[in-house]
């Protein structure tokens, strides 16, 4: 959480509490949130139940609860993507991350991928089991690093080769690989990326990027030496940009978006980030 932790109190209870007709809604069709009235969130009492499919039990939100379910295809409902919840609040986008995750979660681990066998559900965890196996199936979370890299009042952004028509420069990111500790992520995926060395790294926070699963784990690096020379296939271009003279960057509800703006906050209200 960026904004907003400490505003609202969320709770992720093991068991779901009764249904009442006063419970709040996240309802999916074609992958994005059905929104009658522009508002993300629906009534239970305004849905009929046979229309709701693979019901699950999101979390307490100040203490109301909220659920998700996917919604039959009867109708042609006004939509929401996950980016526009984002844009709309950090603890909506959360809590629709989650809702999202959880629904795919349950679709994707319907059986065992070591025996075929149909799991079942685990009372009192999100957890699907294999009996015959005693394998436990969780929602996925896909840990990645992201990285803006700092040189005074300069800061590294890049454009990937998948995002050039929007032309946005962002920082650089990457999956976690099996086996390795964050700053050793941090250290190759820029490597990688870039071809440069950092040094002192500073962890900025966190956030869900429900596209699908990954939990974002943003730092700020010091240059420490080398050339750029973006990844072929991958960066389409990458340079220095001082902050005042920054280029189109992501928005602000977005983990590198925060952390650029940040940084130049940072550097405007000092003579650095560190001074004093």
């Amino acid at each position: 959480m960026l904004y907003e932790l400490g505003q609202h109190r969320i709770e992720l209870p093991g068991s779901a509490p009764a249904p009442s007709a006063d419970d709040r809604l996240l309802l999916w069709q074609g992958g994005e949130l059905v929104s009658p009235d522009e508002n993300w969130v629906q009534r239970r009492s305004d849905w009929p139940s046979a229309q709701l499919i693979h019901e699950e039990f999101v979390g307490l939100l100040d203490g109301h609860p909220y659920y998700t379910a996917q919604l039959d295809h009867a109708g042609d409902w006004p939509r929401l993507g996950l980016r526009d919840i984002g844009l709309r609040s950090e603890t909506a986008f959360m809590l629709a991350a989650r809702a999202r995750g959880l629904l795919d979660w349950r679709r994707q681990h319907r059986f065992c991928g070591q025996c075929g066998q149909p799991t079942m559900r685990l009372p009192g965890e999100s957890a699907m089991v294999c009996e015959p196996c005693q394998l436990r199936f969780y929602p996925r979370v896909s840990p990645c690093v992201i990285v803006l890299i700092t040189r005074g009042p300069e800061v590294l952004l890049a454009q990937g080769v998948r995002h050039r028509s929007s032309g946005w420069y962002s920082t650089l990111a990457g999956f976690v690989e099996t086996g390795e500790s964050l700053e050793q992520a941090v250290h190759r995926e820029i490597r990688e990326e870039v071809g440069v060395e950092v040094t002192h790294l500073r962890y900025q926070g966190s956030q869900t990027w429900p596209f699908p699963h990954q939990l974002m784990l943003g730092f700020w690096a010091d240059y420490a030496g080398g050339e750029i020379t973006p990844e072929p296939g991958e960066i389409a271009d990458a340079q220095w940009f001082h902050v005042d003279h920054l280029p189109q960057f992501p928005p602000g509800f977005s983990i590198a978006g925060y952390m650029i703006e940040a940084y130049r906050r940072s550097w405007a209200s000092s003579d650095g980030p560190f001074s004093g």
